[in-house]
């Protein structure tokens, strides 16, 4: 791939006037959300909790749902011990599980004491309750729901960094001494299965959840394992919302995820690659109605694979009205993470493929803080773009919108940079977790995120239109649409 000076110049430009000269490397005094000082925390909710977490603690085996190749299949994953016979899965329409189908299981070993099964459920229908079984121990689980819903017109849920495990170092009220690894997954799990819970009130019909990676905290840098296992608690608390069983989500790899295998065993990614792997798995992609969804593993830094990758998705789905990719690291972001020499090659780097293959939205995470940017195209702001409060649709856009998630368990935040990018449209951190309800059909791609501990919004809602019409190279604005779902 070539490009002239001029291109990168100006994203050098555009990087130059986003920030001043300031060090913005992770803090001592990152915050978190302390459970028990939760308005939920303070129920009898947390006590419940606590009794549940000395049983899920010790048996990392809850099922890992994940999106198929497109919406008509749906990929299965699951721990069973080591003894345990050959493990088994069937679906069916119906809740006594007449007529269940028996599914094909692939098994192998996952890390010590443990095999990771494995299954596809394909040719589901739109709008038709399913339920699935499977054994455990020898014994089939009591029937799940898992209902499809329809692809014309659709929403999917977005969070970021769940890093289950990652408030240890942090010392709770009333103690003198860092939580260590279990409570503090105790306690980071019990947020996130707020959040979740909060996020399908909102809106109970999401098709789906995209997860913008670090799902757990604990791995070993230097020592890259298929056979780590010291993180197996934080899988099991991260997989521990019952909700998860009925709601498949695509988790992207992140720097936390990235150097232990058992994340490959815990999940079943679709059109999996050995393209930008890592030895949790590499780049995978699967559609969902009109949207083509990217997933890259940019904790592997080879851009010719990812850019092969890209590339090869892209020309599989032509037809793809709108295009997603997700990745870790937030190359355009306003947080701590933002302005790193490894963030900014990235952003260099990857860029321009992106914007060669037409990407309309790029999720991110990383950076355990809220962001939006405006559209940003060769690393420069159209002034079109420059949206007000008043004025929040963008119409046949030319360039990007690049979002990063705040975290969704708040086992860890980190700072806003002090001063505010010029590519940032909006942000926010206030410490609270967060989460973001996206609605997609034919002509429009709407943001909305809310604070979980009020479910408020944190920032206006947001749209991308597509119209027949060609924008000329110029994007254009109108005023917020009246577009009406049952969660704004």
């Amino acid at each position: 791939m070539k490009k002239g000076r001029k291109y990168f110049a100006s994203l050098m430009l555009a990087a130059m006037i986003s920030s001043s000269a300031i060090n913005v490397f992770a803090a001592d005094n990152d915050g978190w959300t302390e459970a028990t000082q939760t308005r939920l925390g303070q129920t009898s909710a947390w006590a419940d909790w606590c009794k549940q977490w000395q049983t899920i603690k010790n048996s990392p085996t809850q099922m890992s749902l994940s999106p198929g190749e497109d919406e008509t299949e749906l990929n299965f994953a699951w721990y069973s011990k080591d003894t345990d016979s050959q493990a088994k899965l069937k679906i069916s329409t119906n809740k006594k599980m007449k007529n269940a189908k028996v599914l094909k299981v692939t098994t192998i070993d996952a890390t010590e004491g443990f095999k990771s099964n494995k299954a596809t459920a394909k040719n589901l229908k739109s709008n038709t309750k399913y339920y699935y079984s499977y054994t455990i121990d020898g014994e089939w689980t009591e029937p799940t729901l898992y209902e499809t819903q329809s692809t014309k017109s659709y929403s999917f849920g977005f969070v970021g960094d769940p890093q289950i495990g990652s408030s240890e170092s942090n010392i709770a009220t009333g103690s003198t001494e860092k939580q260590g690894q279990d409570n503090a997954v105790r306690n980071d799990s019990f947020n996130w299965n707020n959040t979740i819970n909060t996020m399908l009130k909102k809106d109970s019909d999401i098709s789906f959840i995209v997860s913008a990676g670090d799902q757990i905290q604990t791995r070993d840098k230097k020592n890259p394992s298929m056979s780590y296992n010291k993180n197996e608690i934080e899988y099991a608390g991260y997989l521990s919302p019952t909700a998860l069983q009925s709601v498949p989500v695509a988790t992207t790899i992140g720097n936390h995820d990235a150097v232990s295998g058992n994340y490959s065993y815990h999940f079943n990614t679709a059109n999996a690659s050995e393209l930008g792997s890592t030895m949790a798995g590499g780049d995978y992609y699967y559609t969902y109605g009109n949207t083509l969804f990217i997933m890259l593993n940019t904790n592997n830094t080879n851009i010719a694979e990812h850019q092969k990758f890209v590339e090869n998705a892209v020309k599989e789905n032509k037809d793809a009205k709108w295009k997603v990719v997700t990745l870790h690291q937030d190359i355009y972001g306003s947080g701590e993470h933002s302005n790193e020499p490894e963030i900014a090659s990235l952003r260099y780097n990857l860029i321009p493929i992106l914007e060669d293959n037409d990407i309309d939205v790029v999720l991110t995470g990383h950076d355990h803080t809220y962001s939006r940017s405006y559209i940003l195209k060769g690393g420069s702001l159209d002034e079109s773009s420059m949206i007000t409060d008043d004025n929040k649709i963008v119409t046949n856009p030319e360039g990007i919108l690049y979002m990063t998630a705040n975290s969704a368990s708040g086992s860890k935040y980190y700072d806003l940079v002090e001063k505010k990018q010029a590519y940032i449209a909006s942000r926010w951190q206030e410490d609270v977790p967060t989460y973001s309800i996206i609605d997609v059909n034919d002509t429009t791609f709407t943001i909305n995120t809310y604070r979980t501990d009020n479910n408020q919004k944190i920032d206006s809602s947001f749209t991308i239109k597509k119209t027949n019409k060609k924008s000329n190279g110029k994007q254009n604005n109108v005023q917020n649409n009246n577009k009406k779902t049952n969660h704004k």
